[in-house]
């Protein structure tokens, strides 16, 4: 297989910046992504539904971004770290390989928008099931 044969696939960094701005979610989409474009689809479903679960367990975290920020950004940082060393377990060395032979990642800005609109859907999906916050007393 040569470079020309080669799918693009998303790098660990463009993994982490994602799972930044959208929440692990983002990291199943892309780590299902890359198991996809190379033909491992069934990877893929279990990587994505695993990636769910992950984002409901870190959304029983009770916090409150306005009254402990700190524990916000330990939940967002720790999100993050997760969804890395899993990524880098999962396919760390597949991706090493994948640069070795001359494999072409996606742009950046799709990795920027894949985390962006994950975050976007989340949003909605939460505000549609526990409804807008209450209005300050």
């Amino acid at each position: 297989m040569n470079d020309k044969e080669l799918p693009s696939m998303y790098s660990l960094t463009q993994i982490g910046i994602a799972t930044f701005l959208g929440t692990p979610l983002a990291a199943g989409y892309m780590l299902a992504a890359n198991y996809a474009a190379l033909g491992q689809r069934r990877m893929g479903i279990h990587v994505a539904w695993v990636s769910l679960v992950v984002v409901i367990l870190f959304g029983l975290i009770p916090v409150n971004p306005i009254t402990d920020p700190g524990l916000s950004v330990a939940v967002l940082v720790g999100q993050v770290v997760l969804a890395l060393v899993a990524a880098n377990q999962l396919q760390g060395k597949m991706l090493a390989s994948f640069e070795s032979m001359g494999g072409k990642y996606h742009p950046m800005i799709r990795a920027v928008a894949v985390g962006l609109i994950t975050a976007f859907v989340l949003t909605a999906v939460i505000l549609i099931i526990v409804g807008p916050p209450a209005p300050a007393p």
